[in-house]
């Protein structure tokens, strides 16, 4: 249950008292339950006498209430605070003790924040009451597949305001396998589902909480919305589903793994949408397109023949569908944003769950905002023309192979590095048969010209690169007894990091290392990995680049300096910079390229460098060609450089 960067879109949470309807008719009641479900072996090679043999299970549980107005409500870390205490009690491989502080950093950071803000979110209260006697009477019940690694306080708000307006609030967490580490697969998504099916078998005997499972509705959130239709399929009894911006909506083309976890699902049969009775709400993110061109879709409330709901926000991004932007009040577009999403979905549950005619009305009004839209997202339904950029680059006066040479589409993230033996191939498409290609490295003059010149078959695809003759400035370093300093971040987490990942060859992460005016020769460098899925050993070219205005200039260095990391190898890896004889005098931005990988690059394999609090924050490009975006605020890499001075 490592966290990853990507695990940024969907492991939410938030707190305010903010949005709810005016004097909701009761409070939220929040109770967890912990049961085992003797059905299903969790730990592989255990006996049931180990106490992870069978499947645990943590409920979370919302529920209308009543309370003494008195009685203090909850503090968003009573929630959050649940994430690090299953994470350690579901397998026995790793502590993570420590890790709801520093998720809570990096939580902030992703959303543009400056880190250290995230603590404050966890002393603040949330609208839920934990333990509060029951509301009188019997309530439908919603149940919440959260999304991909999730639990349900990434949509907290939500939830709460459901239980507020008469609602109870099933919410099961996305844990996987063992050791609880949740991938696409079917076997993965398939776990949530059985958790939910006996989590339902619970509530149906259960007289703990209020529920009538006779009427009861779907809320899946990302990946939840795959899990949440495959248990509609295996539960046509419920109601209503409705869907935040879920996978039960995919487009083909963005990576290798997730076209081939849904064709997996697709094609096991498991999924019978002509079947389905239940109404459908699917609310969709306006920039789900915006980074790829798909190729194929699969759609599921465009198959069904019940009652289909479809909104799409044009402004919105994926992460927007959870609480934390709302809750953090990133910014009004954002709040209002998350009211409306919260509004669409209780106004629908009421319409098809309680048969209160409320959500027709709503959602007519909300076609007509010029920031909504009923028409879904087109991929191209041509096929498009895969075409193939392949060359090799030499030493233009020796003839000698140039290893690691950047390549890469100019003004765009689109880019590769040349092997080992100086050759290339970069994946285009016909739609980029009029642009250039910069090839660039130290040492060298780059060279520009046009994709269609390694198309033509009848022309030489070896690319000449002139060396580059440049005077180095004088630095005049006198003799005395030398000062020694460490720079950069010297975290060494073992929960929180940022992913090398499989699919980005070329990309670049780094952080920037105050060094001031005074020359500062440089020993060392190193770097801490927590976690590494790579089968194969993996190579990163280390990057020093001077700054101007707070952005990365030319490079320093003159020479290649590589740096291989082992099969699997975690803890602080370093590489002796002496021979190299680096001085530096202002400060720069430090960075890592990942240039090769020995043998094929499974798509589950990845490196995660550890992140911890630096006030500079992370930066990261996907290719020489593309700007250096800074992606955390306020949370660094743990690069360090060993300087004398």
């Amino acid at each position: 249950m490592y966290c990853r960067s990507h695990l940024l879109l969907f492991l939410l949470g938030a707190i305010s008292l903010g949005f709810s309807q005016d004097n909701p008719p009761y409070r939220a009641g929040f109770a967890t339950v912990h049961l085992v479900d003797s059905s299903r072996t969790y730990k592989p090679g255990t006996t049931p006498s180990d106490r992870l043999h069978y499947r645990p299970l943590d409920l979370d549980i919302w529920y209308p209430a009543t309370a003494d107005p008195a009685e203090a409500p909850m503090l968003f870390e009573d929630l959050f605070r649940l994430h690090e205490e299953r994470a350690n009690a579901y397998q026995d491989e790793t502590d993570y003790s420590g890790y709801s502080d520093e998720l809570i950093l990096y939580l902030a950071a992703g959303f543009g924040l400056e880190a250290l803000e995230g603590k404050q979110l966890l002393k603040k209260q949330i609208s839920s009451y934990s333990g509060a006697p029951p509301a009188a009477g019997s309530f439908p019940l919603i149940v919440y597949m959260a999304g991909y690694n999730g639990m349900g306080w990434e949509s907290y708000r939500l939830l709460e305001q459901l239980a507020e307006n008469g609602f109870v609030v099933l919410s099961i967490s996305s844990i996987g396998a063992y050791p609880g580490d949740m991938t696409n697969s079917l076997q993965n998504t398939m776990e949530q589902v059985y958790d939910a099916e006996f989590a339902l078998s619970f509530m149906e005997k259960s007289g703990d909480f209020p529920a009538d499972t006779d009427r009861k509705g779907l809320l899946g959130l990302s990946w939840g919305g795959m899990s949440g239709i495959l248990l509609l399929d295996r539960h046509p009894d419920f109601k209503a589903m409705a869907s935040l911006d879920g996978s039960d909506t995919f487009y083909y083309g963005d990576t290798e793994q997730d076209d081939a976890y849904l064709s997996e699902i697709y094609a096991a049969g498991v999924l019978h949408p002509r079947k389905t009775q239940a109404a459908f709400l699917h609310l969709e993110a306006g920039d789900r397109l915006d980074e790829f061109t798909p190729t194929d879709e699969y759609c599921y409330y465009k198959k069904i023949s019940s009652p289909a709901h479809y909104l799409r926000f044009l402004e919105s991004r994926h992460e927007d569908f959870g609480s934390i932007a709302w809750a953090l009040e990133t910014n009004p577009e954002e709040m209002a944003l998350y009211e409306e999403i919260q509004g669409a979905v209780l106004s629908f549950f009421q319409e098809y769950v309680k048969e209160e005619p409320v959500f027709q009305a709503r959602y007519q009004k909300m076609l007509q905002q010029e920031s909504i839209t009923g028409e879904s997202l087109e991929y191209a339904a041509e096929e498009l023309v895969s075409l193939s950029a392949i060359g090799k680059i030499v030493d233009m006066k020796t003839g000698a192979a140039l290893p690691y040479v950047n390549i890469g589409l100019i003004g765009t993230e689109i880019g590769t590095v040349s092997n080992r033996s100086g050759v290339f191939e970069l994946d285009l498409t016909e739609s980029h048969r009029a642009d250039t290609l910069r090839i660039s490295m130290v040492g060298y003059e780059s060279a520009v010209l046009p994709v269609k010149a390694l198309l033509q078959p009848n022309t030489a695809r070896t690319i000449r690169l002139k060396e580059a003759v440049s005077e180095l400035d004088e630095v005049v370093l006198t003799a005395r007894e030398w000062k020694r300093k460490t720079l950069g971040n010297k975290t060494e987490s073992n929960v929180i990091g940022h992913l090398f990942h499989y699919d980005y060859m070329g990309k670049e992460m780094g952080i920037r290392m105050n060094v001031g005016k005074k020359p500062h020769l440089v020993d060392n460098f190193s770097f801490h990995v927590y976690h590494n899925r790579f089968s194969g050993k993996v190579y990163f070219r280390l990057n020093i680049y001077r700054l101007e205005g707070g952005k990365p200039l030319e490079n320093v260095l003159k020479e290649n300096i590589i740096i291989a990391v082992a099969p699997g190898q975690t803890g602080r890896i370093s590489k002796d910079l002496r021979p190299y004889d680096i001085v530096l005098n202002e400060d720069v931005l430090v960075t890592l390229e990942w240039i090769e990988a020995e043998g094929k690059v499974k798509p589950e394999e990845a490196l995660a460098v550890s992140v911890g609090v630096l006030t500079g924050g992370t930066y990261e490009r996907n290719s020489k060609e593309a700007k250096m975006k800074k992606r955390l605020r306020g949370l660094g890499l743990g690069y360090t450089m060993d300087v004398r001075y």
